[in-house]
């Protein structure tokens, strides 16, 4: 039940994050949300289920924001990794190194996203003026790690409990 409840909210994030917040939004760069979902669920549960979970957000993006197929998943796919190499230290360090970990995921994610567009020949920002956007995103995406935090560690313990 708690994977089911994730995936939905999950799911309606992407589809907030690529269709109402650029219109409706009140600051110019928005945090990545789902980027952060996928970062504290995968360091909850694990790289496996984090690829999941990658893979078809990463879809639902591309379909929604009209994207290469597969280009959000791949970029999502540096985020799982990023948080399955420090699974341990996230949970036992509940303050600084989600943080970092947030705003390096952040940084890495749409410049992967920036090669794949100039690599599939598609035209893009410049590099200087995505730096201007993805700074503040970057730290943006840091200050949503607390709430999105909790929400992760309570679906977390749903599953847990759920288990004979």
């Amino acid at each position: 039940m708690a994977r089911i409840l994730f995936g939905l909210i999950l799911g309606a994030t992407a589809f907030a994050q690529a269709t109402l917040l650029p219109a409706w939004g009140p600051l110019e760069v928005q945090p990545n949300l789902v980027l952060v979902l996928v970062l504290v669920w995968t360091a909850a549960r694990g790289v496996v289920e984090g690829l999941l979970w990658a893979a078809a957000v990463g879809l639902l993006l591309d379909l929604l924001a009209l994207d290469r197929l597969g280009s959000n998943g791949l970029a999502l796919l540096v985020v799982v990794l990023l948080a399955g190499l420090a699974r341990r230290q996230v949970l036992q360090s509940r303050l600084v190194l989600p943080f970092v970990l947030t705003a390096v995921a952040a940084l890495v994610q749409p410049l992967i996203l920036l090669l794949i567009d100039g690599a599939t020949g598609r035209a893009g920002l410049p590099l200087a003026a995505a730096f201007r956007v993805i700074l503040p995103q970057a730290l943006l995406c840091a200050l949503c790690v607390p709430p999105l935090y909790l929400i992760a560690g309570w679906l977390d313990d749903r599953l847990v409990e759920a288990r004979p």
